[in-house]
């Protein structure tokens, strides 16, 4: 036999209400809780806690790690492949953990926000599913949940880790310095060079050998290097200085110039500066068999034995002249201006900056100091010289050794003066055109130098519109100074002297370099980050008061209706037995205050 009985909530009780009941109810609930419920234990903020810390210990393993191999060679033991295995372990292992201590504050702060607040299923499914791209589209869980997206990005985008944490790469190390023996050019010596001619005790001509390498250094496209020294092979670097002849010069006007023509034998008429500074013959006016387009003349060389009482100037001078190229100075009327500059030989102090590489030589040279003004005072033919006794003059002691080395301090003039003898003796003439035949003439090396250009051999009309300069001259006055300077080089391989220099050699080994703001920039990012979410873990495990880890159970409790608990307690059985009580089913439909129970009586 069995029946059916209907039970309904008891509203109006005259001993005590449902809604009193319901009170009684919860306070006997949270009295249970606060007494046997669970609390938030040791296991959950453990694995919060020390994932975080755990992390930071790999961070500065991986940090000692490459700076133990900061600049240690690739050879040995820690090859390049072992050393890339070991930092790839280490940002994996950074990884892992920083997803597992996340995946751990993302439980609880997920648990959070559904104990909280009524969420779709939808929402509720992405909240509980493993960190995926599908929970980001969803719009309701950035408003509702943006802690939870927040986390799950950060655990998605952690696989960037083991990417950018990687920071030994290798490189060429760097140079060596060594200590080498190079050639120099040594001019301050009181050896006899075979540099000039010694006559009768006195300034000769200068020789073949020095002669050949001032013509090689003038006309050299290119400055003239040496022989790698020994040591240097594969590659090095390294400065030398060294005195030598240099030159400054002063551009001259057109007013300075003159043409050495009356004022009725010129097509327009001038003034020049009287005297003038140099002379370029009747570049201005065909009169005579020819004129000049340049003119390259010294001053002074022989000063000191020149019997014009009115010069006493010592010093050793250059005087260039030249029309420049313009087109319109091939018309009869035209107002023709000349250049040029005006220089001084002095003893100047050269730096040279050289580079050997691949078999070539790179070469700089500047001049960084000039000293004093070449004195021609020694090149005079005067019987009362002795380079080789004290003082250089005859009545003093003999000092030096004939053939081997003068006296003291007389060298070093000598030898500077020599080698302007050299570079003079290949640049001073003329450039003239015969004006009946039209031919050109040349007698000096200048044209030939870089400076200009190539000048025809004829001209097919007359006045000659000017000479053209090369497309590396800007400058002729300093392209001139230079020019000397690159010069001087070609004196280097003469063997006139070493010196000791510290070069730079570059070393063939391989070392590690160790990339300090990658590393320290990815993990302190990453640190920062799951700081961040482990502070917001345990804020959620604390609010929740246990720990979660989504079961079926605890999802349930937290997504249940709480007003459950009070309806239950509420419900009154029509005198049933307390052992019947035990047995009775509560339906509930949503909408309805009536529930029924149903029990089966045998």
């Amino acid at each position: 036999m069995s029946y059916t009985p209907n039970y309904t909530p008891v509203r109006n009780r005259e001993v005590e209400s449902s809604e009193t009941l319901g009170k009684r109810a919860s306070v006997r609930g949270n009295r249970q809780r606060s007494e046997t419920g669970p609390s938030i234990g040791l296991w959950t903020p453990l694995c919060i806690c020390s994932g975080t810390v755990l992390c930071a210990v790999i961070a500065v393993l991986h940090h000692v790690f490459d700076s133990h191999l900061n600049n240690r060679s690739v050879e040995g033991f820690w090859t390049q492949s072992k050393s890339n295995q070991v930092e790839i372990f280490l940002a994996t292992a950074f990884k892992i953990v920083f997803c597992f201590s996340a995946g751990v504050s993302l439980v609880q702060v997920t648990w959070h926000s559904m104990r909280r607040q009524p969420l779709p299923l939808r929402d509720i499914n992405a909240l509980l599913s493993g960190p995926s791209i599908m929970t980001l589209p969803r719009t309701n869980i950035l408003f509702q949940a943006p802690a939870t997206l927040a986390i799950t990005l950060a655990i998605l985008i952690s696989s960037l880790i083991t990417i950018f944490a990687p920071s030994l790469t290798v490189h060429q190390a760097a140079s060596v310095l060594r200590t080498l023996t190079v050639p120099t050019l040594d001019l301050k010596t009181d050896a006899v060079l075979d540099d000039f001619s010694v006559e009768f005790y006195r300034y000769g001509p200068v020789t073949p050998t020095w002669d050949k390498a001032a013509l090689m250094g003038l006309l050299s496209g290119d400055p003239v290097g040496w022989p790698m020294p020994d040591g240097c092979s594969p590659e090095c670097e390294y400065n030398i200085t060294y005195t030598a002849p240099a030159i400054r010069c002063t551009e001259l006007q057109p007013d300075q110039i003159d043409d050495g023509l009356a004022d009725s034998e010129r097509d327009v008429s001038r003034v020049f500066q009287d005297p003038p500074s140099a002379y370029l013959f009747h570049y201005d006016g065909l009169v005579g068999d020819g004129s000049a387009a340049l003119n390259f003349t010294t001053q002074d060389r022989y000063a000191s034995a020149n019997p014009n009482p009115s010069i006493t100037n010592s010093d050793y001078g250059w005087t260039l002249a030249y029309v420049p190229y313009l087109a319109s100075n091939g018309n009869d009327t035209a107002l023709i201006n000349a250049a040029g500059c005006i220089c001084k030989f002095y003893n100047a102090t050269h730096e040279v900056k050289t580079h050997f590489y691949n078999s070539t030589q790179d070469i700089w040279v500047s001049v960084i100091d000039y000293l004093d003004p070449l004195n021609t005072t020694w090149k005079a033919s005067n019987s009362d010289f002795n380079f080789f006794n004290e003082g250089g003059y005859t009545a003093n002691p003999t000092a030096g050794v004939e053939g081997v080395s003068f006296a003291p301090g007389v060298g070093a003039p000598l030898h500077l003066l020599a080698m302007a003898d050299a570079f003079t003796a290949h640049m001073i003439g003329d450039i003239a055109i015969n004006s009946n035949t039209g031919d050109v003439l040349s007698t000096t090396l200048l044209s030939e130098t870089g400076l200009f250009e190539s000048i025809p051999s004829t001209v097919d009309s007359l006045p000659f519109p000017g000479i053209n300069v090369t497309a590396s001259t800007t400058n002729v006055t300093q392209a001139l100074e230079q020019l000397i300077a690159n010069a001087t080089l070609s004196f280097v391989n003469l063997n006139t002297g070493n010196t000791t220099v510290t070069a730079a050699v570059p070393s063939t080994d391989n070392v590690y370099l160790y990339n300090r703001k990658t590393l320290a920039t990815t993990y302190l990012s990453s640190f920062v980050t799951l700081l961040l979410i482990s502070v917001l873990g345990m804020y959620c495990l604390i609010a929740n008061g246990e720990p979660s880890s989504n079961d079926f159970s605890q999802i349930l409790v937290a997504t249940r209706n709480p007003q459950l608990d009070m309806v239950a307690d509420a419900v009154e059985a029509d005198g049933l037995s307390s052992e019947a009580l035990g047995r009775i089913r509560l339906q509930c439909e949503e909408g309805r205050f009536e529930m029924a129970s149903r029990k089966t009586v045998e």
